[in-house]
């Protein structure tokens, strides 16, 4: 187990956020030190896949994220919600906006630490979130912009760090194995089928990250009356949806740091739920 894989170990025990603060960028140099296809300083999703650079230029939000056109990989898969040239500075402006909701707890250090590449794609409807990441495209990942709607900042700000939530622990993994095979399954709630193990880790490692940052937003005296009322709706969502794996720690197909990492999770977020009862009563 490498030095970062130990440090988890003694992480996992400390009552800290789910992200690990500090952590995110420990884990992207540790992953360019090693031999990969492209440069650092080349990274782009179209890059990393081996593609043609994408017409249109890049744009780099203040917070140091680049927006993307959609890839050609992914064209199939995803409808494009590329920004026209002059929709471009409200889509960095939400996003920009969505990062500073992630400041309580420094979740929006992880997000910018970890996230190079956004590519915009098209929500299904208004009020619908799509998000999506996949493992073998270490800094990129793929969100719904909602700009104008109803709570469109906080659903931005969740799928951000969803998604790099996801990217965080597929780095971590890599330092310390959480799942014995790679084929282990497990019935998944979420899904209702049997489901890889490592993907119903991942799905309780997000939602107690997200339940974790909530609960510090509720906490700030800056956020709404009407914000309170959608993170209190908000977290009683998560708390079913991480109620349907709460056995997940005693599956036989995790490693022993593993399960330890899904009971601290539990735990975790057993307390903060807990917290909200007692200063709701």
């Amino acid at each position: 187990m490498s030095d970062i894989g130990t440090e988890l170990n003694v992480r996992i025990v400390a009552n800290e956020p789910c992200w690990f603060p500090g952590l995110s960028g420990r884990l992207a140099d540790a992953f360019w030190s090693n031999p990969q296809p492209i440069d650092h300083a080349d990274y782009t999703t179209a890059a990393w896949l081996g593609e043609s650079r994408l017409p249109g230029a890049s744009v780099i939000s203040p917070h140091g994220l680049s927006l993307e056109p959609l890839p050609h990989a992914f064209e199939v898969r995803f409808r494009s919600a590329f920004p026209e040239t002059n929709d471009v500075t409200g889509v960095v402006a939400a996003v920009g906006a969505a990062l500073d909701q992630l400041r309580p707890g420094g979740a929006d250090y992880m997000v910018t630490g970890l996230v190079r590449a956004i590519h915009v794609i098209e929500a299904l409807a208004p009020g619908y979130d799509v998000s999506h990441s996949e493992p073998s495209i270490p800094f990129s990942i793929f969100v719904s912009v909602p700009i104008g709607e109803r709570h469109g900042t906080l659903r931005l700000a969740e799928s951000l760090l969803h998604e790099a939530l996801h990217l965080q622990l597929t780095l971590l993994e890599q330092h310390a194995p959480l799942v014995l095979e790679t084929d282990a399954t497990g019935f998944s709630p979420w899904q209702q089928c049997e489901r890889p193990v490592a993907g119903l880790l991942h799905g309780l490692y997000v939602f107690a990250g997200i339940d974790q940052w909530l609960t510090l937003l509720d906490a700030s005296p800056l956020t709404s009356s009407e914000d309170h009322i959608y993170l209190t709706r908000r977290r009683a969502e998560i708390a079913q949806e991480i109620a349907a794996v709460a056995t997940l720690a005693d599956a036989p197909g995790l490693t022993p740091t593993g399960r330890r990492f899904a009971r601290w999770l539990l735990r975790s977020h057993e307390r903060a739920w807990g917290r909200l009862h007692q200063c709701a009563g």
